[in-house]
């Protein structure tokens, strides 16, 4: 596949980006689980987790398609693939399969699939379009295209704390960069309405983590796994980086402060029969 096609990941495919995508997956995992009940997925469905990473929602899909349907979980970067076929077999999903591939170009059999489903995917891309009309051949007439990805306009911490803007300026300065757009969750319901879906539905979601919930420290784990590109790039000295997550990292601890986290926003539509 060619570089032009490829949809580039800007967090990068380290230890520290498996183990926040893992507990990333287990804070999303009562939201996932609402949507696919609004959706109705049922026993005997062929469902595929594009963006998966070391595990998504392929658990989740497992225990509703059972042992009569399939998952199909789709990564671009063979480390991710590896990562989610250690979690497959950890978890004992047998009904579940890894399927390394470019997002724009799946290579997955067209119009067969029951449900296509992405989470924090669309964030990271940048041709977008090309993206959400590869999902949509993929499923049947009737078959759900659903999207979760958040928008960051409501992610602040109050008091405000001048290491939090310092810090939150970095990541969508490297992230958006990288072709990502931390703000695409209000687009959603307007992209599915372009492509043609019809019984589009949205929900958002907004938290308030307090001390020990992940996405609390959500913005430092993001600078943890950008670190490297951050320094690189000169967007912050090694030193000063070091100093502003110290500082955030206090803050966050003081159960007076409150953050309030990123909105998710879950879209969802029928293919037209």
């Amino acid at each position: 596949m060619s570089s032009a096609q490829s949809v580039s990941y800007p967090l990068g495919g380290t230890n520290i980006e498996r183990d926040r995508l893992l507990n990333q997956a287990n804070q999303y995992e009562p939201t996932a689980s609402w949507l696919l009940d609004q959706i109705g997925v049922q026993a005997g469905w062929r469902a595929v987790d594009i963006g998966c990473g070391p595990i998504g929602i392929l658990d989740l899909l497992s225990r509703r398609v059972g042992p009569s349907g399939e998952v199909i979980g789709l990564e671009r970067e063979q480390r991710f693939v590896a990562m989610a076929n250690a979690e497959i077999g950890r978890r004992g999903l047998g009904n579940v399969r890894m399927v390394q591939a470019d997002a724009l170009n799946t290579g997955l059999e067209k119009e067969t699939f029951d449900l296509a489903h992405e989470r924090l995917v669309l964030i990271n891309v940048s041709a977008r379009e090309a993206f959400l009309a590869e999902m949509l051949s993929l499923l049947r007439p009737g078959g759900i295209l659903a999207l979760e990805d958040v928008d960051n306009i409501s992610w602040i911490c109050q008091p405000a704390h001048p290491s939090w803007d310092v810090l939150l300026d970095t990541f969508h300065k490297v992230f958006h960069a990288g072709g990502g757009d931390g703000f695409v969750g209000r687009r959603l319901p307007v992209l599915l309405h372009v492509l043609g879906m019809q019984n589009v539905q949205t929900k958002i979601t907004v938290e308030t983590p307090s001390v020990g919930d992940y996405r609390r420290t959500h913005l430092l784990s993001l600078i943890d796994s950008i670190r490297d590109k951050v320094v690189a790039n000169g967007v912050l000295s090694a030193a000063d980086l070091d100093r502003h997550r110290e500082s955030l990292a206090r803050h966050l601890e003081d159960p007076t402060t409150l953050v309030i986290d990123k909105l998710l926003v879950q879209c969802w539509g029928e293919k037209p029969r």
